[in-house]
């Protein structure tokens, strides 16, 4: 499985009603929170990625989710273990997680924690899809990067692309480059 067959699954409506019966929230709103949550995930993943620390923490994530069941656990959203789908976010998004959530929630006109929710099943299947991606290419450090890029490409459309780098953007100045740095700690980086 890649990107674009897990795109292809989260487009198709039974699989995002099965994300939405686990938070109880509307079918349409969820698949904006698919739409939006995917791409911001990637670019952080990709933002951390930058260091030499950050990208050996991706790797080192992405080894543990290499034989993820990522189409079972689509099938079936209880299987998904929303506690690491939680640990992995805030991981991936450190200071900027609750900030993340509430834009996308803004966005997709529903709650913070309904958003958190759908995120922490949408996380460890990212994982899982890109952990089989890095195996299957025998990716190391130096083409975490190029996965992240490739991946983000697959995952956006339209405009969400923009709206993904300005859920990231903490000051709101238009640049994610001086936000880089509060990323870095936790699993993608050192802790300052």
């Amino acid at each position: 499985m890649d990107m674009m067959d897990l795109m292809s699954m989260l487009s198709n409506r039974e699989n995002v009603e099965k994300i939405s019966g686990q938070v109880g929230a509307d079918t349409d709103k969820v698949k904006k929170v698919v739409d939006l949550g995917i791409p911001t995930i990637i670019q952080a993943m990709g933002r951390n990625a930058q260091s030499d620390d950050g990208a050996q923490a991706l790797l080192n994530a992405l080894q543990q989710h290499q034989e993820d069941d990522v189409e079972g656990m689509l099938q079936n959203p209880s299987a998904i273990d929303r506690k690491d789908g939680e640990k992995i976010l805030s991981h991936i998004l450190s200071s900027k997680d609750e900030q993340v959530k509430m834009n996308i929630a803004k966005e997709a006109g529903l709650g913070k924690d309904e958003v958190g929710g759908i995120l922490s099943q949408l996380a460890p299947l990212l994982m899982g899809v890109m952990g089989q991606q890095q195996k299957q290419q025998g990716v190391g450090t130096s083409g975490i990067a190029s996965l992240v890029t490739d991946a983000l490409g697959k995952s956006a459309k339209g405009g969400m692309m923009d709206l993904a780098a300005q859920f990231l953007d903490k000051d709101k100045d238009g640049s994610v480059v001086d936000d880089i740095g509060d990323m870095l700690g936790g699993m993608f980086g050192k802790k300052k």
